[in-house]
């Protein structure tokens, strides 16, 4: 994750209240995206301070992704699977480092909603919100799948919507880890690309509007 991600941290925290314990590779730094995320809930959501995490984990980090060290550490550390937990664009040196791969939870329904803004792109759809688990490749969420989940999100507000999207998806990202490690074999089942939509950032007067014009609807 990059260093001080929100997801990241929520991830991590949620793993630990599990009992389950990580090494965290941490790149560079993401203040200027956290305030983006913490903007985007209201202030609503706000995960566990690294610092707390750091108690329990052991934490590897990185200036960046092409950082030689990094390189270094991925070979010799031997891992065998990944989680995706909010960095940049991941490339195969990083990917086959992991014997199994690296895993990413996707809050749209793959391959219909790739991209960018896929909550709000869904819940303007009128669709439920999906969390797609797949397999990170070298492109944008084409991965394998590996299982989908609906969310019960909160639709009190757009802000209560946005924060309850990053507890559930750790939440089921828990679930996945915690089958792996009992010994479940992760499925891989291929997306299919005659169905496969790109979305681009929804724009900032749309997301204005959402905030405003939210309405309490029910989602298929």
């Amino acid at each position: 994750m990059n260093d001080n991600s929100y997801t990241g941290r929520e991830y991590a925290f949620s793993l630990q209240k599990k009992n389950i314990f990580v090494d965290v590779i941490l790149i560079g730094n993401n203040a200027a995206f956290n305030k983006g995320e913490e903007d985007r809930c209201g202030g609503g959501w706000r995960p566990v301070m690294q610092e707390d995490l750091s108690k329990n984990f052991s934490m590897h980090k990185f200036q960046s992704l092409d950082d030689k060290l990094l390189t270094e550490h991925l070979y010799n550390a031997g891992y065998s699977l990944g989680i995706q937990g909010g960095t940049g664009i991941l490339h195969s040196q990083h990917i086959d480092s992991f014997s199994e791969g690296i895993i990413n939870f996707h809050p749209g329904d793959l391959p219909s909603y790739r991209g960018c803004s896929a909550p709000e792109y869904q819940y303007s759809d009128g669709k439920s919100i999906i969390s797609s688990c797949h397999f990170i490749s070298e492109g944008i969420d084409n991965g394998d799948l590996i299982e989908k989940k609906k969310l019960d999100v909160d639709l009190v507000s757009y802000f209560s919507f946005r924060a309850s999207i990053y507890k559930l998806t750790s939440q089921f990202m828990v679930e996945i880890i915690s089958r792996w490690l009992a010994g479940e074999q992760l499925k891989r089942t291929p997306q299919d690309e005659n169905e496969a939509i790109y979305n681009k950032y929804i724009g900032d007067d749309t997301i204005k509007s959402l905030i405003k014009n939210w309405t309490t609807k029910t989602l298929i």
